[in-house]
């Protein structure tokens, strides 16, 4: 039932303050288009995680940076060059109410 074993850190004290979350739309929704994107997505330190969504938009991410400077320089030169990518809405975390890793059982 383990995955791993990890230590959590705090955030705020390795200067990861921004969190953002990113909805991707793809152009198209071949299996070579979603695998490719999530390839590319993945080799990002930035993507702390990313899920393949129903509804409106294909992917959703969640990035952590330093701060908007960082998120900027994220965005311009990793993913919005990925390809065969329509759209990115961007949302920023204003504050954080629960963030927990243990599943109830």
């Amino acid at each position: 039932y383990i995955k791993r074993t990890v230590a959590i850190l705090d955030r705020r004290l390795i200067n990861r303050n921004l969190i953002a979350f990113c909805h991707v739309l793809l152009n198209n929704h071949a299996s070579s288009t979603l695998q490719s994107f999530e390839e590319q997505v993945v080799q990002f330190p930035e993507v702390m995680e990313c899920y393949q969504m129903t509804g409106t938009f294909d992917f959703i991410l969640r990035v952590v940076t330093t701060d908007i400077d960082a998120y900027h320089n994220f965005y311009r030169h990793k993913l919005a060059n990925l390809p065969d990518i329509t759209t990115v809405q961007t949302f920023f975390v204003l504050s954080e109410t629960k963030s927990d890793t243990a599943y109830p059982l």
